[in-house]
């Protein structure tokens, strides 16, 4: 009972179009049928009956595609599929309907009376053959659409798995490689200043622990990746000491847009990594707003340009194109480099 109940509430759209369609073409045939309104007869039950067969056969329609489908189990559903059940269909239906007349008429000793003329037999075969058309051909349209619209469905499903599981495997190529940089300038605070090493590694592990907590987070608040990025730039001042300007936008800190966590952090680690700034000449990193999270630096280049594998750049371009299937912008000047971000909306589907 609950199956059958279930089915009804899966399908109830279409019931309900195949009862209002049989009123219809009922209400049609008896106004045609009719030379004035005083000629005009209409049986109230006739179109609950005409409802009945076409809600019957909708059911045998789809008892018999289920039937024969298992071929559209790992498949898009195609027309050529459908047209096969219709033909199917359409077969077995007069075949049933007909043996089924013959019976009843054997049972009640009917059969002369039902099949004593070829016109009655070719009216009666037509006037199924027009039944199956309509009812049946809007029943295999139907079951088309829906079944179509749950393929799209399990894609969706499918494509949206697939993206985060690749944004996961982004993000853990990410921790070695943040992880590996800090190191290195731990290493080289060591070696110049114990206490400040001491001081970078306190400061270093809160950011770690900060990177850990929000690995497995697909998005975040621009306001918290702006607070993590402030942060990471005062751990690396105290290394670079007035070398590197960080200067962001108060409009940015209102923004209602969502990143991916770490975003802004690699391309300003980026940008230390390939720029010596001086005292007397500094990089100085702008965040900003326009047509999308702008992040721009001048170029003050290493005498030995630093060789970079691209890894972050390259990671954050592919995440980026997973969420918003919209591309990062890079422009890369004689004298400045830029990167923007696109506009994630607060409404994505995490």
């Amino acid at each position: 009972m609950k199956k059958i109940i279930q089915y009804l509430k899966e399908n109830q759209t279409f019931i309900l179009f195949l009862f209002v369609f049989s009123w219809v073409l009922m209400l049609k045939n008896k106004i045609g049928l009719a030379s004035s309104w005083d000629d005009f007869v209409f049986h109230p039950d006739a179109p609950f009956w005409v409802f009945i067969d076409g809600f019957l056969l909708f059911i045998f329609t789809d008892f018999i595609k289920r039937k024969n489908e298992k071929e559209m189990v790992t498949q898009t559903p195609s027309i050529w599929t459908y047209l096969k059940f219709f033909g199917i269909s359409f077969v077995s239906y007069l075949l049933i309907k007909n043996l089924f007349g013959i019976l009843v008429s054997l049972s009640f000793n009917t059969v002369a009376r039902n099949f004593n003329s070829s016109y009655q037999i070719t009216y009666r075969i037509f006037s199924q053959i027009i039944d199956f058309i309509i009812f049946g051909g809007f029943s295999l349209a139907y079951l088309y659409f829906k079944d179509n619209r749950a393929y799209k469905k399990k894609i969706n499903a499918y494509k949206i798995s697939d993206s985060k599981s690749k944004i996961q495997q982004l993000k853990a190529q990410l921790n070695p490689h943040f992880l590996f940089n800090n190191l290195n300038v731990l290493d080289q605070l060591i070696e110049e200043d114990q206490e400040k090493a001491s001081n970078f590694l306190a400061q270093f592990s809160e950011l770690y622990r900060y990177v850990l907590k929000n690995a497995d987070r697909e998005l975040i608040a621009i306001q918290e990746e702006i607070t993590f990025t402030q942060n990471y730039f005062k751990l690396m001042e105290k290394k670079y000491q007035g070398y590197y300007q960080l200067h962001i936008d108060e409009t940015i800190k209102t923004s209602h847009t969502i990143v991916p966590p770490f975003c802004l952090q690699v391309l300003i680690e980026n940008a230390i990594l390939h720029n010596l700034g001086t005292t007397a000449n500094p990089v100085i990193i702008d965040i900003s707003i326009e047509n999308g999270i702008k992040i721009t630096n001048n170029k003050v280049v290493h005498n030995t340009k630093k060789k970079g594998n691209g890894i972050a750049l390259k990671n954050l371009s592919e995440q980026f194109s997973l969420l918003t299937n919209a591309s990062v912008r890079i422009e890369d000047t004689e004298d400045r480099f830029t990167v923007i971000l696109p506009f994630i909306k607060m409404n994505h589907n995490d």
